[in-house]
């Protein structure tokens, strides 16, 4: 055997080897494909593009290369050209310029986002879960997916509205190097390096990225430090076979800000605002209040062209995480309490007439809590493509396995109440032990997934299923009980696209999603998974020599068993033991529109505009959801040797409409079984729109100096909440300068 056979059937093994493991695990994520698939590209080659803002492929939604343009589900990509130019601290600051992500409900961790309206926490990192208190490095990132509505392959357990896919930076066959350093107001100062080299002509590279951040935001309590490292390797072991091996190390830690409370008289029709006379910088919070998450991410992929129509990838991960938690509730007012009440009729709050005189104070309690996560993902895919008379024929088929074990414990602390205008920093005094628990999850999927294209690719046909098997259950060694369930589903998806003319596609598709309940040892969720499924229609064009992507979707979600209280239990005398939850429906339809423009070779355009609506059966919105969003960003670059030549501008701005800012999941007090009247949002964030610019000047081919301004006009806006009394203030006017070395 010679020394290519021996590297193809090691090829080979490297195939078979991981389905042994389903004999011996019971673990879990994605599977499911919905697009045209083309054969897995080599780990070094970057994805296509047209353009400074305008991709052309993603490999998210199939975990295989596919065109954006031949899509039938919506798919969209944010290159790391704009990541760059707006100056992104966080995944969402380049994000919000695909449509229908915004802001969530808390702006300072976890990477909480709204798809759709949907809230997602934590990020998806090449397709795997990725646990942190702290934000994603942008340093990481090589661009952004983001695969809209339920997405059985990608995230099987994720949210409905869609999925944020963070692509990662890998080894290239260039040599290539800069280091960059970065001071600003907030949320700024921060050193990032990048290097890569080839370490065998075509055979071998070695990728090294690393960044570290110390930053205050609008609070003092509001504090980042953190530092990432990732260091990684891909070795061609034959052409058109990468193997790559990932390390991400990171240690985040900050203040856990929780924001202000909102005025006192603010009702469900008034424009919010915070306590009149109270600082927007006021930290309630200080340093005693925080956040700690360290961990290793180790990540392995292969991908490998086995014949001239099969391909293959495995992609495995194994996560090692430590987080703990000091965090501090700010509760209702002292004595005279919320200056509004709620009409039992309607639902809605309004003031009550009432006039406090004398300056609130507002309880205060908190915990601590710990956890210690461990993930173990395994992915592994077959493309077979073929093309016979004029149809070609994409095959995708595979498995994923997945298994997750996090112990935690919470210890309960109170606090004195406090003034808001005499605020003082006191100590807590550790009460009693709230749980100690390990939940486990593990989960399987197979699937398999179709495309034939016909009529020379103007017309693609896709269907595909998915099984997936959970298994969730928790051990509450606290209070000595187990529980767990074992649910199972099966998800179909199909799609089609048309083209009638060049450069004109039509598509729509169908798909299904089932996530797996959370289970507590105390009780047995009514249902053992939350359902969703969406429709979805829209037309694409790519006109003028390619310069103009453009995308309108119309999209319809309907999510099953999301569970509301019983307003049964309200009732005098309420029933013992309480009754569960009533499960409801959520509904989410609306229109999206993205488009990128290469408006000249100097000058390139992003945007889009959201409308939708996203509520429960009774019509009732969801806290930190705007139905209405829109955002934008021109870039112009000097023509080189021109009279603007190593100049760069960039201008845009990020609208949002009016978000509850609160949930609102109650029932009043009439309500009878044949007549609910759900409670509404006490208060809703107002609209806002936010300005940034940019200007940059490259001096030569290694020096750039790059100023960012971040809501230059000083708009003073309430970003987020989570409840009346957790209101976060946006952060004023925001400069940041960074000065990059290349090498």
């Amino acid at each position: 055997m010679n020394a290519y056979q021996s590297a193809r059937s090691l090829t080979l093994a490297l195939c078979l080897a991981p389905a042994a493991l389903l004999a011996q695990s019971n673990p879990p994520p994605p599977a499911a494909a919905k697009e045209e698939t083309a054969p897995l590209p080599p780990s070094g080659v970057p994805a296509a593009t047209t353009g400074r803002y305008q991709a052309t492929e993603a490999t998210s939604g199939s975990r295989v290369r596919i065109s954006l343009m031949d899509s039938t589900q919506s798919v969209s990509v944010v290159t790391r050209e704009l990541i760059e130019d707006v100056g992104a601290g966080r995944v969402l600051d380049a994000a919000k310029y695909v449509s229908g992500v915004v802001e969530s409900t808390i702006p300072n961790s976890l990477e909480r986002t709204t798809v759709r309206g949907f809230q997602s926490d934590g990020a998806t990192i090449d397709g795997f879960n990725y646990n942190s208190f702290g934000n994603v490095d942008p340093a990481i990132v090589d661009r952004i997916e983001v695969v809209k509505g339920p997405n059985a392959i990608l995230a099987p357990q994720g949210v409905p509205g869609g999925t944020i896919n963070i692509v990662s930076k890998k080894p290239r066959f260039t040599d290539s190097g800069s280091a960059t350093a970065q001071v600003g107001r907030y949320d700024a100062n921060r050193a990032e390096t990048d290097v890569n080299r080839v370490l065998l002509n075509g055979k071998a590279a070695f990728r090294l990225v690393a960044a570290g951040e110390r930053s205050e935001h609008i609070a003092a309590g509001n504090y980042k430090n953190s530092t990432t490292v990732m260091p990684m390797f891909t070795y061609r072991l034959l052409p058109g076979t990468d193997v790559t091996l990932q390390a991400q190390i990171f240690n985040t830690w900050g203040g856990a800000y929780g924001g202000l409370p909102v005025d006192l008289y603010v009702g469900t029709n008034d424009k919010a605002k915070l306590i009149a006379g109270v600082p927007r910088d006021l930290d309630l919070y200080t340093d005693m209040a925080s956040r700690h998450s360290s961990g290793q991410y180790l990540r392995l992929l292969v991908t490998s062209a086995l014949t001239e129509h099969l391909s293959m990838r495995i992609a495995a991960n194994r996560t090692a995480y430590k987080a703990s938690s000091v965090g501090i509730s700010i509760g209702n007012p002292v004595g005279t309490g919320i200056l509004v009440t709620r009409n039992e009729s309607t639902g809605a709050f309004a003031w009550n007439g009432a006039v406090r005189n004398d300056d609130p104070s507002f309880n205060r309690s908190g915990n601590v809590g710990f956890q210690n996560r461990q993930n173990y993902n395994l992915q592994h895919d077959f493309v077979y493509d073929v093309k016979l008379d004029g149809i070609k024929s994409t095959t995708v088929a595979g498995y994923a396995i997945d298994y997750s074990k996090n112990p935690s414990h919470n210890v309960n602390f109170t606090l004195p109440a406090f003034n808001i205008r005499s605020f003082t920093v006191s100590p807590y005094t550790f009460t009693n032990q709230s749980s100690d628990a390990i939940d486990y999850r593990k989960a399987t999927q197979f699937y398999i997934n179709e495309t034939v294209s016909l009529l020379d690719d103007r017309l693609k046909l896709n269907a595909g299923v998915a099984r997936s098997s959970y298994v969730n259950y928790q051990n509450d060694k606290f209070r000595n009980r187990t529980n767990g369930i074992t649910p199972s589903a099966t998800l179909p998806s199909v799609g089609a696209l048309f083209k009638p003319v060049p450069g004109v596609a039509l598509f729509a598709g169908y798909s299904k999603q089932a996530t797996a309940q959370f289970v507590s040892a105390t009780f047995t969720p009514a249902t053992p998974t939350q359902d969703s499924k969406q429709w979805e229609v829209g037309a694409r064009v790519q006109l003028l020599d390619q310069r103009l992507y453009s995308t309108l979707t119309y999209f319809d979600i309907k999510q099953n068993n999301f569970g509301v209280p019983n307003p049964a239990n309200a009732f005098v005398p309420a029933p013992v033991p309480l009754l569960p939850p009533l499960l409801t429906n959520r509904l989410a339809h609306g229109v999206e529109l993205e488009l990128t423009f290469i408006v000249s070779k100097n000058l390139s355009l992003v945007g889009n505009a959201t409308v939708m609506r996203n509520r429960d059966n009774d019509n009732v919105p969801f806290r930190g959801t705007a139905e209405k969003s829109a955002a934008a960003w021109l870039n112009y670059s000097g023509e080189k040797g021109g009279a603007l030549g190593g100049w760069s501008f960039g201008a845009g701005f990020d609208y949002l409409a009016k978000r509850p800012g609160d949930l609102s999941q109650a029932f009043t007090s009439l309500s009878t079984p044949t007549n609910i009247i759900r409670q509404q949002p006490s208060f809703y964030l107002p609209a806002r729109t936010l300005i940034s610019v940019k200007a940059a000047y490259r001096l030569d081919k290694n020096w750039k100096a790059q100023l960012n301004v971040d809501n230059i006009l000083d708009e003073r806006y309430l970003a987020a909440s989570t409840a009346r009394n957790t209101v976060f203030p946006g952060t004023p006017i925001n400069p940041k300068l960074s000065v990059t070395y290349a090498f």
